[in-house]
């Protein structure tokens, strides 16, 4: 049945939110009063008339919604499509932008109170220096008419459709809450440029406010090292509270300061891999998290004639990120590369504000600011603090590290002036074919931390990372490989994240050259990118290998990404998949993909490090059915699990009978998991603990592939399992299902997939990036060290999110998709948990993507909306 309603909201609006002022009325009624001419001195009857005009809306939109919410919004113009993509985005998620907004103008703290521990009050401080507020407005005020009518358009439709929906029209946790209001177009405008920050600046974020100068120290002597001194050269001998020392590095070196749960696989197959030959595959599988701000929504755009795009946005933000028209498929990951660096400035002996560049003094420059708190008794008072800026960006304070008497930190972000990608975006609704996208890329540089996998209707494969990369000289980046080898705490920032440079010598500063987006920036000529026709992917691994068919070596930047490095399980098992060996068997007998045989490669779930390692360590406990553990303890000194000689012969067999697959059914995933959690990162990417045989960099897709011959550390970790399960109150056979859930609403949903450390291409996981102030479910703490595993089992809240296969190896072109944690923010809508049951289900559903596919979807509503 289709339902169909018409909601003309700004002609007979609702009452809204006392906050929300109505809109107003798209009719005009115009009062005229007519006075006849006469020449007598008494003033005549005048005669009054009323004329009705019926003024045409601004904007009109359909949108029609098919199953699971998914709305397909039309309209004459792109304006009056961002206006329906506006309202049914305020429908879905009709607080989520409102509180993004208060984040990046820094007044969340007087809207909703100092939050937990303060954090509102400190996110407040942190964006007002960042300043994304005040830069962005300046460019939005230049921007092309375009991008300013359809931001407008979309904020319209927001603004409409919260005005009418009253307080029933909100999710409960926002639900008649006095900050929400109306947005404005270059609030929403800020949000968008905000999120090209998500790897540079929104990182820094907790860094900034704490950043104060020290109190005075006896000074280093001017012969010091520029810079951090590496071990032992600190004529302090590490006693100076203020002076970094080996805890430091330990603390820079667990930052993790690549975006967080940023992760993603994409997949391009060509023509030469494709069932008939022509036209290419592609797989959009972005790992983001399931709560906050990160949420993507699926949407159709279409004006007919001109536009026809589906696939998916963040929330807050019109157009379409992820997504295909009839002619071409893209899907984005994100990059291995930096989007900033980080600078150490050796201070001025007479000045903490003042810092040397080639041994000339220059000045640190300070903003007063002053942030409103909103307390629970209803008063509002007022926190002022001064933080300060170098010529780089902010000064930040690291844990552990700080601003010191003889040092501060700083950082330079390649994004904050990225009003390209705003541009870029926008322009992207509108290609058509992959050529197109192509010389969208090169025209505006304005990718901001993503690789790009796509394909077109010709079976071309593209795979490019063309994002902000900043631009060192070659002397420059000599020089850094040198420090990165001989100095300890330059190392430590990079295992963390972070290119740390000299910020004393102006051999670091960023190179300008012709053809760069902005001034300091790599070029897109000097970007890694190729052209195939048989597969490229991405899996957040540098750019050097985007297939298991050849390496993109060059003189690339090392910001932009390390080449010869070992690569990450889940990258291996991507080119498992798409090998064109077959290795995997998931192209079929032919060894060429249809639609149908990558989509069900997508949920295949086999484990990388299980395939290369299970068999191996089942022969070893069978040799070595009991080992001695000695006593393991928390953090508290508190033994958690015992000294014991523990029996693995139960373990073996367990993992005799898996077959390396993360799926509800399976007994051996968790048992798996708990033992090879046990092994570091780079314990599962290079000869050691593991691995008896060295990363290759000739043969980066196969190696290492041996387990270590000596058995003690697996067999160790294998007991640890084993322990770990019983204390957890799992048996040794559980099944995946049994362990592995996520709540949505009142369900718990048992899923299948696994951790990067599990070396799967699905993953499931914990995330806690997430900037909302939402209230959303918690998890336990861990019951043993090293491992995931709760009492309840294993919480989901983040990993595969908006999920899309698309077939244009045919006359028509075809897709699936799912959104696995649903369209609407809503925890009491019967929509919130139904695509995660999809998603446990491995149900796919088929896109509606024409016309006809939409008007007989089984679940089609229909609702028109106009508004100025």
């Amino acid at each position: 049945m289709v339902a169909s309603g018409v909601l003309v909201a700004a002609c007979t609006p609702s009452e809204g939110p006392k906050s929300i002022p109505l809109p107003t009325s798209a009719d005009t009624t115009t009062t005229s009063t007519t006075i006849p001419e006469s020449t007598s001195t008494t003033i005549p009857e005048s005669t009054t008339t009323t004329t009705t005009t019926i003024v045409p809306a601004k904007y009109e939109a359909t949108i029609r919604r098919t199953t699971d919410g998914v709305p397909h919004i039309s309209g004459a113009d792109l304006e009056s499509v961002s206006y329906g993509q506006g309202w049914a985005s305020a429908e879905d998620h009709g607080c989520s932008l409102i509180d993004q907004v208060l984040k990046v103008y820094g007044i969340r703290a007087a809207n909703l109170g100092p939050g937990d521990d303060g954090e509102n009050i400190e996110s407040d401080f942190a964006w007002r220096a960042i300043d994304i507020a005040g830069v962005a407005t300046a460019d939005f005020d230049e921007a092309p008419a375009t991008v300013v009518d359809r931001f407008e358009a979309f904020t319209s439709g927001w603004n409409t459709f919260l005005a009418g929906a009253g307080d029933d029209g909100l999710a409960e946790w926002c639900r008649a809450a006095d900050w929400i209001r109306p947005v404005q177009p270059v609030e929403v405008y800020v949000y968008a440029r905000s999120l090209a920050l998500l790897a540079s600046g929104a990182r820094m974020a907790p860094f900034i406010p704490s950043a104060t100068p020290p109190e005075p120290v006896p000074a280093v002597p001017a012969e010091a090292p520029a810079g951090f001194a590496p071990a032992g050269a600190n004529p302090t001998n590490g006693e100076d509270p203020n002076t970094p020392d080996v805890e430091a590095l330990e603390v820079l070196a667990a930052l993790d300061l690549a975006p967080t749960d940023g992760g993603s696989n994409a997949w391009a197959v060509g023509r030469e891999r494709t069932e008939g030959g022509r036209g290419g595959l592609l797989v959009a599988n972005p790992h983001f998290p399931w709560e906050g701000e990160l949420r993507f929504a699926e949407v159709h755009l279409t004006v007919p004639g001109e536009v026809d795009v589906y696939g998916a946005q963040l929330l807050g933000v019109p157009g379409v990120g992820i997504g295909f028209t009839e002619n071409v498929a893209w899907g984005h990951t994100v990059s291995a590369g930096k989007r900033m660096t980080a600078y150490s400035l050796t201070l001025d002996p007479a000045s903490s504000t003042s810092y040397l560049v080639d041994g000339e003094s220059r000045p640190m420059t300070s903003t007063d600011f002053a942030v409103e708190i909103l307390r629970p008794d209803g008063t509002v008072d007022t926190e002022e603090r001064t933080l300060w800026r170098s010529e780089y960006g902010p000064i930040i304070d690291f844990p552990g590290v700080g601003w010191t008497a003889t040092t501060a930190l700083t950082y330079r972000d390649a994004n904050i002036d990225n009003n390209e990608f705003i541009e870029q975006f926008s322009a992207l609704t509108e290609v058509d074919s992959l050529v197109d996208l192509i010389q969208l890329n090169e025209q505006y540089q304005g990718m901001p931390l993503y690789n790009t996998v796509a394909t077109g209707d010709d079976g071309a494969v593209w795979y490019a990372d063309t994002s902000a990369t900043p631009n060192l000289s070659d002397e420059a980046e000599q020089a850094f490989l040198a420090q990165l080898f001989l100095d300890p705490t330059t190392r430590a920032a990079w295992d963390g994240g972070i290119a740390l440079l000299d910020g004393s010598n102006s051999l670091f500063a960023w190179q300008e050259v012709e053809g760069a987006r902005d001034p300091g920036l790599v070029p897109y000529e000097s970007t890694p990118r190729v052209v195939r026709a048989d597969y490229v992917f991405n899996a957040n691994d540098s750019f050097w290998v985007p297939s298991g068919e050849f390496t993109l070596d060059g003189d690339y930047s090392i910001l932009q990404g390390q080449q010869g490095t070992p690569l990450t399980m889940r990258t291996r098992q991507n080119v498992a998949v798409l090998d064109a060996a077959n290795t995997m068997g998931l192209s079929g007998d032919d060894a060429l993909f249809s639609g149908e045989e990558l989509r069900d490669a997508v949920f295949d779930n086999s484990s990388q490090n299980a395939l290369l390692l299970r068999r191996s360590v089942v022969d070893a406990c069978t040799l070595t059915p009991v080992v001695q553990v000695p006593d393991l303890f928390d953090d508290d000194g508190e033994i958690v699990l015992p000294a014991e000689a523990v029996d693995l012969t139960e373990a073996c067999q367990a993992l005799a009978g898996w077959d390396d697959r993360f799926d509800l059914d399976r007994s051996g995933a968790v048992l798996w998991r708990e033992t090879i959690s046990r092994f570091s990162d780079h314990d599962q990417k290079a000869m050691g603990a593991l691995f008896g045989d060295p990363f290759d960099p000739i043969r980066p897709t196969e190696t290492p592939s041996v387990l270590n011959p000596d058995h003690g550390p697996v067999l160790a970790a294998l007991a640890r399992a084993v322990q770990t399960l019983a204390h957890a109150g799992f048996g040794i056979d559980t099944t995946l299902g049994a362990a592995q859930f996520t709540d949505r609403g009142q369900s718990r949903i048992p899923l299948h997939g696994g951790l990067n450390s599990d070396g799967v291409t699905n993953i499931v996981s914990w995330s806690t990036n997430s900037s909302s102030t939402e209230p959303v479910p918690s998890r336990s703490a861990p019951d043993v060290p090293d491992s995931a595993l709760r009492g309840e089992g294993y919480p989901v809240n983040s990993g595969t999110s908006f999920v899309m296969t698309v077939d244009l190896s045919g006359d028509e072109v075809r897709a699936w998709a799912l959104l696995t944690y649903g369209q609407t923010g809503d925890r009491e809508s019967p929509d919130f948990d139904v695509q995660t049951v999809r998603f446990s289900d491995k149900a796919w559903r088929t896109v509606a993507f024409t016309d006809e596919q939409i008007v007989t979807d089984p679940e089609l509503t229909e609702q028109h909306v106009s508004g100025d």
